[in-house]
């Protein structure tokens, strides 16, 4: 399981719930390179739909560039993320870039401040 994939899944637009359900799953699946190989029958299984709903979804999320479909014989095929591509940082990021570090000293100087605005003010 790839935690940066399902960090990244979070904040893509899909076309429909569904098809971010689908990217979810794989997300879930995704190695450290980004790519999974489970079964359609499997992804239906977990979704609730159907293996040809599968099918349908896998299509639009390749057609909107957020996986690359890699067809094998014989087996199930290979599904690779497009984290590196489109890596999104979540808000969580922004914020921390937000905040202004302080140290102690500064938050005691601000602190007496304030402190002195209150009694300078009665």
């Amino acid at each position: 399981m790839s935690i940066e994939a399902l960090n990244w899944c979070k904040h893509q637009d899909c076309p429909t719930p569904t098809s971010k359900l689908v990217l979810f799953v794989l997300s879930n699946y995704a190695d450290e390179e980004h790519s999974c190989f489970p079964s359609e029958k499997l992804l239906g299984k977990i979704c609730g739909i159907s293996d040809r709903q599968v099918r349908t979804h896998l299509r639009a999320l390749e057609a909107h560039g957020l996986l690359q479909v890699i067809s094998r014989t014989g087996t199930s095929n290979r599904y690779i993320l497009s984290v590196e591509a489109h890596f999104q940082r979540g808000p969580e990021v922004d914020f921390r870039r937000a905040r202004k570090r302080t140290s102690a000293n500064t938050k005691l100087k601000q602190n007496n401040q304030r402190g002195r605005m209150n009694e300078l003010a009665g």
